[in-house]
């Protein structure tokens, strides 16, 4: 009897002395040779039990053949019986053998599902020898709840059919249970019949155990993980890969990686993966590069991917880890807007601090003029009719004194150093005035609509300043349809949560949303990234505009504790949104009280002012009104004055913003030496008067550069009327 083991590749893997003499060669010349080798060519004649073999030198004999085949983990092993004389017990002794000495369980059982032998490797897995298992139903070694299994394995092994290796569970002697991986094969007698079955068992309770560690490791990882073979394919995905892909695990193992990339780079991305398996370390993939991932649904997202490889027992496995990054792009785009919009901001509060000062001195030399031109309006009054064009000119230069001022108020709008006198009014009321006041003369081909808030939309500003901004804002549009269009103003009312005031530089709470939108041509992103600097106009070129219309809405609605946005776009149009504050219930202005002649000017006025020129014309007013006037050119001299003063001073009429001591502290230090003075301030720059909401308190009583005899006169009768 010799004997031949044949592989799953279906090679001699084995060959006993006997074969060797069998073969008339080494046995080690047998081994790795193909069988198909060592058989004779077809024709020759066989039986059922009996096959013809070939000699390496050509020459062939024939032998009886009885095959055993047994299933283990690396794939079905076939024994082959040679008989050409000898005893069985010779064949039997060397299957026996071969069957005691396996690292693995090997079990032989009958049809009826009893066991038939049970090799010293099955002791040691379950725990029985081989005279307690003997003859005893193998289904004993399963657990309850898959008692049934042993039926369809004999069922299958009656047919023909083998079971491929799979795990389960056994139960040991002691009560434990263990997993198993296995496979069972049909045993046949000399004749082919099935006698039985033989499974092959390896306890893989460790392994198992080993993996479902690994298993929980991965699936408790934040981030998606992909292992992939050095072919491409997946082989396995964690369950945040299964959350972010769409894709059930067992629908991505088996296919290849390339299925999770957008089509258009997966046919370059295989020759990327092809040339990382030839150096596979870890890295970072595409790292400074924006790369992207493909989900079930067809929808992409940007990623980064790690990389790292291990060599397992079935070869290379790269795992790669998916980051999406949405999330990370949309917050730093928005830390990139809110730090444009921070140095935006920051410029332009440096252009208002430069606009203020610049007002300051302009509005101090139109007071100049403004008052010289009254002085000589009122000696020309009664003058001859020669004396026409003298008066039509003096008219003239108050014109451009007063378009000066609205200049120099615009400016100090955008630089919000404009003094308002805020009350709480309904916005609905103000754009309703403002509807009836554009409606002749934005030109019939403008559809001018309103929508309004349903109930009163209350905030806390000065209503001349906000029908201001209505009236820039419905201007521009103007400008930008002449073609015509239409202009919409919308009201309602909205709160802010921590994250949209934060988004906005606001308080939380609720506001009032006024919105401008119009159909004209719409601005560049590069125009409305300017659009509120001053002196800064889309117009320019056709000599049109100052380029302080929404510089000073700017201004009036960050004045208001507001805040203004712009949304805009070439051949779609503007859209102007404004936020203000909500307030409480809109009060009623209350009535103007009748108005009274100015009496005759009577009392001694303390005058103070660091403009020669302008003290000099106010001192001619005054006096030419019958005021006793004296006069300061500093704080300090007009506090010397008062102390060295005798008599009454009835009203301090003092600049606000002078070298040395303001007008504040001058007006403090002289009420102290003449507590009934009243005291009118005047100031084209009144920032040292302002609150931080840039209102005055209401105590103080302001008249504001530039003005005129008629305002100056008006306004200090008005504060000599008043209690002190």
């Amino acid at each position: 009897m010799s004997f031949i083991a044949v592989g799953p590749d279906g090679r001699v893997a084995l060959a006993d002395e006997a074969a060797a003499q069998l073969f008339a060669c080494p046995a080690d010349h047998l081994v790795g040779r193909p069988l198909a080798d060592l058989l004779a060519p077809p024709g020759t004649p066989e039986t059922a039990t009996t096959q013809t073999f070939r000699r390496p030198d050509g020459t062939v004999f024939t032998a009886t053949v009885t095959r055993t085949t047994a299933t283990g983990t690396a794939g079905p092993c076939t024994t082959l019986a040679l008989r050409t004389g000898g005893s069985v017990g010779a064949a039997q002794s060397w299957s026996a053998a071969i069957v005691r000495s396996a690292r693995d369980a090997i079990i032989g059982e009958s049809l009826d599902g009893r066991v038939t032998s049970w090799n010293a490797a099955a002791e040691q897995l379950y725990g029985y020898t081989e005279d307690e298992m003997r003859g005893r139903p193998m289904a004993e070694l399963y657990p309850p709840e898959t008692a049934g299994e042993e039926i369809d394995i004999l069922r299958r092994i009656s047919e023909g059919e083998s079971v491929r290796i799979y795990q389960a569970q056994r139960i040991h002697r002691d009560g434990h249970r263990l997993t198993v991986e296995l496979s069972v094969s049909p045993v046949t007698d000399a004749d082919g019949r099935i006698v039985g079955a033989a499974r092959v068992s390896r306890d893989v309770t460790a392994r198992h155990r080993d993996e479902a560690k690994f298993r929980w490791l991965l699936d408790a990882t934040a981030l998606p993980i992909i292992g992939v073979d050095a072919n491409g394919v997946i082989q396995l995905a964690n369950s945040e890969a299964e959350r972010i892909f769409g894709y059930a695990a067992d629908e991505l193992e088996g296919q290849p990686v390339e299925v999770l990339l957008p089509v258009n780079v997966r046919e370059r991305h295989a020759g990327h993966r092809a040339i990382y398996v030839t150096d596979p370390r870890m890295r970072r993939m595409g790292e400074g590069l924006q790369l992207a991932a493909r989900r079930k649904n067809g929808s992409e997202f940007p990623a980064e991917i790690s990389l790292a490889s291990i060599e397992t027992d079935q070869g290379l496995l790269v795992a790669a880890t998916v980051h999406d990054i949405s999330a990370r792009l949309v917050q730093e785009a928005e830390h990139q807007r809110l730090e444009n919009e921070l140095q935006r901001s920051q410029r332009l509060d440096s252009l208002g601090q430069l606009a203020g000062g610049v007002a300051h001195d302009f509005n101090n030399v139109l007071a100049i003029i403004s008052t010289h031109a009254s002085i000589l309006e009122e000696d020309l009054e009664e003058a001859a009719p020669a004396l026409d064009g003298a008066r039509e000119a003096v008219a003239q230069v108050l014109a451009g004194a007063e378009r000066g001022a609205r200049l120099t108020r615009q400016l100090l709008a955008f630089g919000r150093r404009e003094i308002v006198r805020p009350q709480v009014f309904d916005l609905n009321d103000v754009v309703r005035d403002v509807q009836r006041l554009l409606a002749g003369t934005l030109g019939t081909n403008i559809v001018l609509t309103a929508d309004l808030a349903m109930r009163p939309a209350a905030v806390s500003a000065d209503p001349g300043r906000i029908e201001q901004v209505l009236v820039n804002l419905a201007v521009n549009a103007r400008d930008a349809m002449p073609a015509g269009g239409s202009l919409s103003v919308h009201t309602d009312h909205t709160v802010l949560g921590a994250m949209d005031a934060a988004l906005h530089g606001l308080d939380r709470g609720p506001y009032v949303r006024l919105r401008v939108a119009d159909t004209g041509t719409g601005m560049t992103p590069e125009v409305a990234e300017r659009a509120f600097e001053p002196f800064f106009s889309t117009k320019a070129a056709e000599g049109q505009g100052t380029g302080l219309g929404l510089a000073s809405v700017y201004g009036i609605v960050s004045q208001a504790g507001g805040t203004i946005g712009l949304d805009s776009a070439p051949g779609v149009g503007t859209t102007v949104t404004i936020l203000l504050p909500a307030a409480d219930d809109v009060i009623p202005a209350p009535d103007e009280p009748p108005g009274t002649e100015p009496r005759p000017g009577f009392g001694t006025i303390l005058l103070v002012d660091d403009e020669r020129d302008l003290r000099g014309s106010i001192e001619t007013i005054l006096t030419r009104a019958g005021y006793t006037v004296i006069s300061a050119g500093t704080g300090a001299e007009a506090v010397d004055l008062a102390a060295t003063y005798s008599g009454r001073l009835d009203l301090l009429l003092t600049d606000i913003t002078m070298p040395g001591l303001s007008g504040r502290e001058v007006a403090d230090r002289i009420r102290a030496l003449h507590p009934a003075i009243a005291v009118l301030y005047m100031s084209g720059f009144a920032q040292r008067l302002l609150t931080s909401k840039g209102t005055i308190d209401p105590e103080v009583t302001l008249i504001e550069k530039p003005f005129n005899r008629r305002d100056l006169l008006a306004a200090i009768d008005e504060v000599l009327r008043l209690p002190v």
